[in-house]
C-alpha cells in the first residue's frame, strides 16, 4: 500500500438531470474514507480538502476532476532498505525506519507523494559516507558495524533533516543485516552446530552417567566387602568370646571341687557311648590304684608305728618301767604281728576301702594307764 496518498481516483462528469432538479454527485461513487484519512479534490486547477460530511452538491465534489485519499495518521512507520558495501563480495543491508506525519494533505497531493519510501531512499543515498562504512567489516561483524552505522545515520538525520512537502519524517532507528543467502547459510550452520553440540552433550551426559554408575557400583561393592569383613571379624570375636567364656566355665568347674576333672574328662562333648564307657573304666582303674596306694601307705605307717611301740616297750622293760610279765605279753603281741598278710589282702580285687588306723584307735589299747603306772 502506498503512503501517504493511498489512492487517486478520476471523477467523471455528473450527468444533467431534470430541468428543475439540482445536480448532485452520488456519495457512494467517491472513495470511502476511514477516520485517519482525508479526501483531497482537484478542482478548477487547484486542490480542495473535503469535509468529513459531504452532500454531493459541493462545487469541488460536483465538478472535481479527481479525488485523492491521504493518510493523516500520526507517526506512521515507514521503512526503507539501502545496501552498502562490505569487505567481501556481498553487501550489507541497512534497514532505516522513520516516523512520518502528514501536516498538509493538499501539499502532499500537490507534491505527488504517493510513495514516501522513494523520497526517503533518495534522502539517505544523499549521505555518501554511509556507503563507505562497511568496507572494513566482514559479514560476521554485523554487531560492530551496526554501532557505527547507527551513530552516523542518526547524526546525519539530525543535522540534515528530511524535507518533504506537507509532511515530516523523523529517524526512529535502523538494523544491519547480512544478505539473505548468507543469513540462510549461517542459520543452517548454526542449526547443524546446535544439533552436533546437542549430540555431543548427550554423549557426554551418557558418559558421565555411566561413570557415576560405575563409581556408585564400586562404592557399593567396597561397602559390601567392608560389611562382610566386619561381620566376619565380629563373628570371630564372638567365637573368641564364646571360647573364652566356655574356658572360664571349665576353669571354674575344675576349681569347684575334687572329682570335677574326672567328670569333665568322662563327659566331654562329641564322645560316643563306647568312648564314654572306656573313659569311665579308666577312671575306675585309676581310682582303684589310688585306693591301693593309699592303703599301702597306711599299712606301712602302721608297721612303722608298731615297731616303734615295740622298741619303746623293750626300752621300758629294760629300764624296769613295766611289769616284766606285762612287758613280755606286749612284746609277744608285737612280735606276732604279720604285716605281709595285710599287704596281701590289699592286692585283692575288692574295691571297698579298709578302715583307716589312727593312733587314737590302738594306742589306747597298747598303752593302758594302769600298765604304765605298773
Amino acid at each position: 500500500m502506498s503512503y501517504p496518498v493511498i489512492s487517486q481516483v478520476p471523477l467523471d462528469p455528473v450527468a444533467k438531470q431534470g430541468f428543475l432538479s439540482k445536480p448532485r454527485r452520488s456519495i457512494s461513487s467517491l472513495p470511502r474514507q476511514l477516520p485517519h484519512q482525508r479526501l483531497v479534490f482537484e478542482y478548477d486547477g487547484t486542490f480542495v480538502l473535503g469535509d468529513r460530511r459531504l452532500r454531493g452538491d459541493e462545487p469541488h465534489v460536483l465538478h472535481g476532476d479527481s479525488v485523492s485519499v491521504v493518510d493523516v495518521s500520526t507517526d506512521h512507520p515507514a521503512t526503507i532498505h539501502v545496501p552498502i558495501n562490505s569487505s567481501g563480495a556481498h553487501d550489507f543491508m541497512v534497514v532505516v525506519r522513520f516516523r512520518c506525519t502528514v501536516d498538509e494533505p493538499i501539499e502532499v497531493v500537490r507534491a505527488g507523494l504517493t510513495d514516501v519510501g522513494e523520497h526517503l531512499v533518495t534522502y539517505i543515498r544523499a549521505y555518501h559516507k554511509l556507503f563507505e562504512l562497511g568496507r572494513g567489516y566482514g559479514l560476521h561483524q554485523v554487531p560492530e558495524l551496526w554501532t557505527l552505522v547507527h551513530a552516523q545515520v542518526k547524526a546525519y538525520t539530525t543535522l540534515v533533516p528530511c524535507v518533504l512537502s506537507g509532511m515530516t519524517a523523523e529517524f526512529s532507528g535502523l538494523d544491519v543485516y547480512a544478505p539473505d543467502e548468507i543469513v540462510r547459510g549461517r542459520r543452517h550452520y548454526e542449526t547443524n552446530l546446535h544439533n552436533i553440540q546437542g549430540e555431543h552433550g548427550l554423549r557426554d551426559a551418557k558418559r558421565r552417567l555411566d561413570r557415576d554408575f560405575e563409581l556408585n557400583e564400586q562404592d557399593y561393592l567396597h561397602t559390601k566387602d567392608r560389611s562382610a569383613n566386619d561381620f566376619t571379624r565380629q563373628e570371630a570375636a564372638l567365637d573368641r568370646d564364646q571360647q573364652i567364656s566356655e574356658a572360664t566355665k571349665i576353669k571354674d568347674f575344675l576349681n569347684s571341687g575334687p572329682g570335677a576333672a574326672d567328670g569333665l574328662y568322662a563327659a566331654v562333648r562329641g564322645l560316643s557311648d563306647q568312648q564314654i564307657a572306656d573313659r569311665y573304666a579308666i577312671l575306675g582303674d585309676r581310682e582303684h590304684n589310688a585306693i591301693q596306694h593309699r592303703m599301702q601307705r597306711e599299712h606301712d605307717l602302721q608297721v612303722v608305728q608298731a615297731r616303734g611301740r615295740a622298741e619303746v616297750v623293750r626300752a621300758a622293760v629294760a629300764q624296769g618301767l613295766f611289769n616284766e610279765n606285762t612287758g613280755k605279753e606286749l612284746l609277744a603281741a608285737l612280735d606276732e604281728m604279720e604285716p605281709d598278710a595285710e599287704a596281701k589282702e590289699l592286692e585283692s580285687p575288692a574295691y571297698e576301702p579298709r578302715a583307716e588306723v589312727t593312733a587314737g584307735d590302738t594306742d589306747d589299747d597298747f598303752f593302758m594307764e594302769e600298765d604304765v603306772r605298773g
